[in-house]
């Protein structure tokens, strides 16, 4: 078994974060505890940027002229303290705009975890789980520049394979362009793919620009051969438009639970107090369906438990290849 270390990457935001400061300043010290001046700071700073930047321009209005009357009617005004004004605003946004991205934080997103004796498990593995059948198992999609060298690796010492399992089960998430990467070695050498694009809104406009993801060369390649994707509840952001990819262009086999469903990579605002909200300002957008599996996730096309996805992968990969094993 191939065991590769983990990648050095912080995400915030899956997909394709950026840190930005929320254009509300305040003079008030910032504490774990919250008052009724520091609450209205928030929310202001909130609908700010749910006017300024949301991708989704409709509901992210709709959004603030409710955040503002529930803070007119003195709704917040049991809030206490910052976990609980994220805990509550978190629900609260994901109800009114039914994206799973938009959410509120308590503390800071770049503190160094505690050290622990346990050490972390690492991001990508790569085994044969026969003669015949490579397994690749993700964790998250870092950049490229630290993704590329871990999966050239991988790939080129189960190229040889006759049928390849990808898992990301428990992948929330990371960089579309690695994504893309991956997709590149299950398609032809020498025709890109339009594997998908994110609309990202220009700040304070109704106006919005498309970045393109498409197939690129691969040291190796790994086609006509079958491919099988292992999907969860927990599958999330880039991972599942991987999985979403893959389906679309009949690359692969998706097996396991319909995914999470969020589509709608944003950046992170610092909001003071120790809070920060996350606002979506991209949406994926598939070139061939011209939609993305926001709000629905997608579907396997084997649908089964999760911790059955494997087992199920290396039985269809048997039933597929009776005669090489």
């Amino acid at each position: 078994m191939l065991r590769l270390t983990p990648f050095i990457a912080a995400f915030v935001v899956t997909l394709a974060p950026v840190v930005t400061k929320a254009a509300v300043e305040s003079d008030l010290p910032a504490n774990g505890s919250l008052d009724r001046a520091a609450v209205a700071h928030l929310i202001q700073g909130i609908t700010t940027e749910l006017r300024a930047g949301y991708v989704l321009q409709t509901e992210g209005e709709k959004a603030a002229e409710v955040l503002e009357g529930a803070l007119a009617a003195k709704a917040y005004d049991k809030i206490a303290d910052t976990d609980a004004f994220a805990s509550k605003l978190t629900t609260q946004l994901q109800d009114l705009t039914g994206d799973s991205h938009v959410r509120v934080i308590a503390g800071s997103p770049f503190a160094q975890p505690t050290p622990s004796s346990v050490p972390p498990s690492p991001d990508l593995l790569a085994s044969r789980l026969d003669t015949k059948t490579g397994y690749i198992k993700l964790k998250r999609f870092p950049p490229p520049e630290d993704f590329k060298p871990a999966i050239d690796k991988a790939m080129h010492d189960l190229v040889d394979t006759s049928a390849m399992i990808i898992d990301i089960r428990g992948n929330g998430g990371g960089h579309p362009a690695s994504v893309a990467y991956l997709a590149s070695f299950f398609l032809p050498a020498g025709m890109p793919v339009h594997l998908n694009d994110l609309i990202w809104r220009n700040r304070g406009t109704s106006t919005f620009r498309t970045e393109q993801f498409w197939s690129s060369a691969t040291p190796v390649t790994y086609i006509d051969k079958p491919v099988y994707v292992l999907v969860s509840s927990k599958t999330y952001s880039a991972a599942e438009e991987f999985a979403y990819d893959m389906q679309v262009l009949r690359r692969a086999t998706i097996v396991g639970e319909g995914t999470r469903g969020g589509a709608n990579p944003g950046g992170l605002n610092d909001l003071g107090f120790g809070v920060f909200v996350v606002i979506p300002t991209g949406k994926a957008r598939n070139p061939m369906t011209k939609t993305n599996w926001g709000g629905t996730g997608v579907q396997p096309d084997i649908r089964v438990a999760a911790d059955l996805a494997q087992e199920t992968a290396v039985a269809l990969a048997d039933e597929h290849l009776p005669r090489q094993r």
